[in-house]
């Protein structure tokens, strides 16, 4: 396993910035470019929901080709200051829905995503279905019933103490996920991993890496309560930051030189 010098969830988040401040409108705008889509593709009827699951990680690959882009400038800055007015163009938003990008399993990754959703409603409806009086399921289907009649049923049985075991297993699922997905996206786009492998090197870099993904993780906690605060306005510069910052710690726990046949080699601890 190759070794680089240790980095840390802060340094990941500051060359997030760096990134960020390179092409603040760029990075910006694509982002929320990409959320937008999504958003709209969520509202089409019957299928809405799921296509927007599906295209996701298609858009955010597309995402990372900028930040790849971005980082070659500042690269060749340091050696042709020019280098820094080359132009990028938005279009690399949807570089992965070419033909000979990995388009397939980035779906497959937007897949995952349904699975696991679905699997947290099944979680859910059968605790309900046992936990609620007989016949309970179906007052709640009562069109006669406010949302506010069918909060006041659900409350107490869903912040009951029987209730901490499902809501400890819907968390467990959720960080496992996340772990698998956190660095699923760049390693099928810059690595061409298929699905599995990627999946399972991004599990085990964020494990490898807990100390560090952890001081991650507080530092966007904190960054992120902000939001409320703004009333939103905030999540303008933080969403893309931290995508920013996303890629920063990919590029530092996945180094450029370790092969892209073997994902259980191209994992560094930090």
């Amino acid at each position: 396993m190759r070794k680089r010098p240790a980095s840390s969830g802060a340094r990941w988040i500051a060359g997030g910035w760096q990134l960020l401040k390179t092409r603040p409108g760029l990075v910006i705008g694509s982002v929320l470019l990409m959320y937008v889509l999504v958003f709209l593709v969520s509202m089409v009827p019957l299928i809405g929901m799921g296509a927007g699951y599906l295209i996701a990680p298609v858009l955010g690959g597309g995402v990372i080709m900028i930040f790849v882009r971005i980082a070659e400038i500042l690269e060749r800055s340091e050696e042709e200051p020019l280098a820094r007015e080359q132009p990028i163009g938005f279009d690399l938003l949807f570089s992965q829905f070419r033909g000979e990008a990995p388009w397939r399993p980035l779906v497959g990754l937007g897949g995952v995503t349904i699975l696991v959703n679905l699997l947290i409603l099944l979680l859910l409806a059968g605790y309900l279905t046992a936990a609620l009086p007989e016949g309970g399921m179906n007052a709640l289907n009562d069109p006669d019933l406010s949302d506010g009649e069918r909060l006041e049923t659900l409350l107490p049985v869903l912040t009951s103490a029987s209730a901490l075991g499902v809501w400890l297993g819907v968390v467990v699922v959720y960080v496992l996920y996340l772990s698998a997905m956190l660095f699923a996206v760049p390693l099928v786009v810059l690595r061409e991993h298929p699905l599995t492998a990627a999946l399972a090197a991004s599990f085990r870099a964020v494990w490898l890496n807990w100390l560090p993904m952890l001081v991650f993780g507080l530092i966007w906690l904190g960054l992120f309560m902000t939001i409320p605060l703004t009333a939103g306005l905030s999540a303008i510069l933080l969403v893309p930051w931290a995508w920013a910052a996303l890629y920063a710690a990919y590029v530092s726990i996945f180094p450029a030189e370790a092969p892209a046949s073997d994902p259980e080699e191209d994992v560094v601890s930090d």
